[in-house]
């Protein structure tokens, strides 16, 4: 029998430190009012489709983002650290523009992904492993279910990149994840499939 899991990954809205272009990683600051109005946009844009669970980062942006989705919904939030975004260790908190004065492998995070060494921060790796575990295992308790998940960029792309069986070099490759944007993934008797990248047609 062809069992069929479809989950809409969705980033967080915009956050105060998005808007300063500051570094979030394990640590954390609310949703901006652009942020609010951009959730509340994707919450009646996915009005129509059902979901029979919710998984949201741990991280209260994601709570924050995952809370206003359901607000019309009578549906419980799981909320699981492996769905957190990536770990930033020294960068955490700090502005772009101060990190790359300071630390010289921040570029080849940015550009150059198959590069970087992970010392003070997660690998791509470790994210990928852990985020992968949690969607099978949701998965595994929710066949032929919609599932609605809240995370983050880095988190979202690094679970692209494994199902398409990409190389870590590609990991930024076009679209972007924007905040609030949904990606489609699909497992279909055990096999994986990207269905849509980062859609933002509730913003447009």
């Amino acid at each position: 029998m062809r069992k069929l899991t479809t989950f809409y990954l969705v980033r967080h809205g915009e956050t105060m430190w998005n808007k300063e272009q500051r570094l979030q990683g394990w640590l954390d600051s609310p949703l901006s009012e652009n942020g609010i109005l951009q959730t509340e946009k994707l919450r009646d844009h996915l009005k129509n489709i059902s979901f029979t669970a919710a998984f949201s980062s741990s991280s209260g942006r994601a709570k924050e983002t995952m809370q206003i989705l359901l607000t019309e919904r009578q549906l419980p939030i799981n909320y699981e650290d492996n769905l957190r975004e990536i770990f930033l260790g020294d960068w955490q908190g700090k502005k772009v523009e101060d990190i790359m004065t300071s630390h010289s492998d921040y570029e080849l995070y940015t550009d150059y992904p198959g590069q970087f060494v992970a010392t003070h921060t997660e690998s791509f790796d470790t994210v990928t492993e852990r985020a992968m575990f949690s969607l099978k295992k949701i998965a595994e308790k929710y066949p032929e279910n919609n599932v609605l998940i809240v995370s983050h960029a880095v988190t979202i792309k690094c679970i692209i990149n494994a199902i398409l069986g990409r190389n870590v070099d590609q990991l930024w490759a076009e679209p972007f994840i924007n905040g609030t944007s949904v990606t489609i993934i699909e497992q279909v008797d055990q096999q994986w499939l990207v269905k849509e990248i980062g859609n933002i047609q509730h913003l447009q």
